[in-house]
């Protein structure tokens, strides 16, 4: 009897770090430019949906000659043969990007439709110590472009 209840205590334990380790944010950093020139970072975290399902994604992007630190922030979308597209804040911009082993690449266009430049973008090490910054650095963006 005893055997059982540890045995089931242990099942038990496993199933809830199971469902929790689902739940977690997963951060990734790429890097990368577009028309070859202007060099960016994106920073995108995927985040599970409370009743399941595919994540959905939170993402912010940067034009690195940007000596502000100045981010702004992206609505994504994307579908199951890995093409995404995201809109920039008040629609100052579109990147449909296709995903790969690497990263992305794709073009992105000026809200005239007309001005297209190819984006690609790489997969870069994000260390831990690092993601708390990239999180700061997302919170004040949306808060600065949705909350107020």
């Amino acid at each position: 009897m005893k055997k059982i209840f540890i045995l089931m205590a242990f099942v038990m334990l496993f199933c809830a770090w199971k469902a929790t380790a689902q739940e977690a944010r997963t951060p990734l950093l790429y890097e990368g430019t577009i028309d070859g020139k202007l060099a960016i970072t994106l920073y995108l975290v995927s985040v599970p949906r409370e009743c399941g399902g595919d994540p959905y994604y939170q993402c912010i992007y940067r034009y690195n000659k940007n000596k502000d630190n100045e981010w702004l922030s992206l609505n994504v979308e994307y579908n199951q043969q890995n093409q995404f597209i995201m809109v920039e804040h008040r629609f100052s911009g579109v990147m449909i990007l296709q995903k790969n082993i690497d990263g992305f690449s794709g073009i992105w266009i000026h809200p005239n439709g007309t001005t297209q430049k190819k984006v690609i973008l790489r997969k870069t090490h994000l260390p831990k110590t690092d993601i708390k910054k990239y999180e700061d650095y997302m919170d004040k963006t949306f808060y600065n472009t949705d909350d107020c």
